[in-house]
């Protein structure tokens, strides 16, 4: 054998001895297995666990991830120690992905297409990773969070957008339309959500809603601690908290009034308080919202502080891990946002001689974001001065001429400082919209149940956090989602549709002297005046309702 082929045996020999170790090694706990899988459409079981916290930095991809780190005055993150692969993003119909159909494949197991919520897709696209059948086309799908609650188990949702937002909604609601936040408030309400904590606090409100429903009453009725605050929040002593602490969504990190608003760290620290009371188990979202708000407005200040804001969270959500054991913490992004980079066209050709400092003084510096920058100018009249002064204060620059003329040119006030910011910093932006590259897999086992590994669909990682619960998605779809003009019609019953201007609208079935009214997105009918629970909601779109299968005992 020659020199250089004993050199190449020894070298594979060692990488192969090597191999191993990398592929069975478990972040923080060495003893764990790993479980890899493969393009198939469904995984193999992996074991259980008894709680699930499932984190999402909406838009957090890794080169944003990338940023944050350098931000951080550590330069690491919580996250650093988790990553086990990577998620592929697309969606049922289309390669480029948008929250709403993310979201419902991490909370269904199952490909959407935008801008539905919990709903199967009515496009053939022939995209990977998803089988199309026409027969639920349109139809509700249950999610983890429903089935978790049937367990026994306590459910959350956490997020610092109004809760209604795309995200929280795919877990709790049901609707081809991810923009109809009174319709999904209304749903949420009715869902038996232990815990809710974000902003979107008008969408519950009887003045500011369509139909006049105070669904804060309701919530407060059905025995909730209603809090807007973060000491009253801190302060609940309740099993069930409903938080709201905006009107819309909540101010991105730097920027909120830590007595008005919470961190997501706190928020995420309290609804872990809350949820491990239950001996039985807790399945919680937790959703960092506006690292996406703040990239698609390619502002670079957001993006950063936001994600710094959800580690902390992270942080926060691997010691309650380990304290209670039995958990498995999972963070993935929805999708990538902006196309950031770090670095632009200011270096082409010298990137390797930037210091740090270029990419990153005024960043970490900055007293407030860009929106906040927006917010101010807009309150101060949108003059060049404010715009020089705001611009001084909040990050320690100069506008110059051209800039100040930049700066009030655009209809996003966001976006323009964070033109400037990001032309000063280096920082690179390809598009204000979604991106289609794959994001990190990020994950911390305190259970006995396998670790996913590897490259993975998004509805796949779904089906690994639904099969850690123990559950099985298809038949509660039934149980929870029949069509009902052809259950009640079958049972010989007249269905009437009774239309309200107020949007409350009503479904009837009638059968000689007994009459059911299904009042829509709610989890009770009323039968000849009296309110009986169907233990799920009705549902109606596409002109098509659903019911619960238990529905039907109601007309004989």
């Amino acid at each position: 054998m020659n020199k250089n082929l004993k050199k190449f045996v020894a070298a594979t020999m060692a990488v192969a001895m090597l191999v191993p170790a990398a592929v069975m090694a478990h972040p923080g706990h060495d003893t764990k297995e790993h479980m890899t899988v493969t393009d198939q459409l469904t995984i193999p079981d992996p074991g259980k666990a008894k709680n699930v916290i499932f984190m999402i930095p909406d838009g957090g991809g890794t080169e944003a991830l990338t940023l944050a780190r350098w931000v951080d005055e550590d330069h690491h993150m919580n996250l650093d120690d988790m990553s086990t692969g990577l998620v592929r993003t697309s969606i049922s119909s289309k390669p480029i992905a948008d929250s709403a159909p993310t979201a419902t494949a991490y909370a269904t197991g199952v490909k959407t297409q935008a801008p539905y919520l919990g709903t199967y897709g009515e496009e053939d696209c022939g995209m990977p990773g998803f089988e199309y059948d026409s027969a639920k086309a349109n139809m509700p799908i249950a999610t983890i969070l429903e089935a978790a609650h049937r367990q026994g188990k306590s459910t959350g949702l956490v997020a610092t957008s109004n809760i209604q937002h795309a995200t929280p909604a795919a877990y709790s609601s049901h609707t081809p339309n991810r923009k109809l936040y009174e319709l999904i408030a209304e749903q949420q309400v009715y869902e038996n959500i232990d815990v809710m904590l974000g902003g979107g606090e008008q969408y519950l409100q009887a003045d500011k809603r369509k139909d006049g429903e105070d669904l804060i009453g309701v919530i407060k009725e059905m025995g909730y601690d209603y809090v807007t605050d973060t000491q009253s929040m801190k302060d609940s002593k309740s099993d069930k908290l409903w938080g709201m602490f905006a009107a819309d969504g909540m101010k991105k990190d730097i920027d909120r009034d830590p007595a008005k608003e919470p961190s997501l760290a706190e928020m995420t620290d309290k609804a872990l308080e809350i949820l491990s009371k239950n001996d039985n188990g807790f399945f919680v979202m937790i959703e960092g919202s506006q690292v996406d708000w703040a990239e698609h407005q390619n502002e670079p200040v957001g993006a950063a502080t936001d994600y710094i804001a959800y580690d902390k969270a992270v942080g926060v959500a691997k010691q309650w891990a380990d304290k209670l054991g039995d958990t498995v913490v999972i963070s993935v992004a929805d999708h990538a946002c902006g196309g950031i980079s770090i670095n632009n066209y200011n270096h082409n050709k010298d990137y390797m001689y930037v210091d740090l400092e270029e990419y990153v003084g005024i960043i970490k510096n900055a007293k407030f974001t860009g929106d906040e920058y927006a917010r101010r100018l807009n309150a101060a009249g949108k003059t060049e001065e404010a715009a020089i002064a705001l611009a001084k204060e909040g990050f320690g620059i100069d506008l110059t001429e051209e800039e100040v003329k930049h700066v009030l040119s655009k209809k996003s006030f966001e976006e323009s400082i964070g033109n400037v910011i990001s032309k000063r910093s280096s920082i690179g932006w390809t598009t204000l919209g979604h991106t289609g590259g794959d994001v990190g897999l990020y994950v911390h086992n305190t259970s006995n149940a396998r670790t996913l590994k590897g490259t993975v669909h998004n509805s796949q990682l779904g089906q690994y956090a639904i099969q850690l619960m123990g559950i099985e998605l298809d038949p509660l779809t039934q149980e929870l989602f029949q069509p009902m003009r052809d259950g009640f019609e079958k049972k010989g019953a007249k269905v009437e549709f009774e239309w309200k201007e107020n949007g409350n609208h009503i479904l009837k079935a009638t059968k000689g002297d007994k009459v059911v009214e299904f009042p829509m997105d709610k989890n009770y009918a009323v039968v000849n005046g009296e309110k009986v629970e169907l233990g799920g909601l009705t549902v109606s779109h596409k002109e098509k309702t659903w019911v619960p299968a238990k529905a039907f005992s109601l007309i004989d």
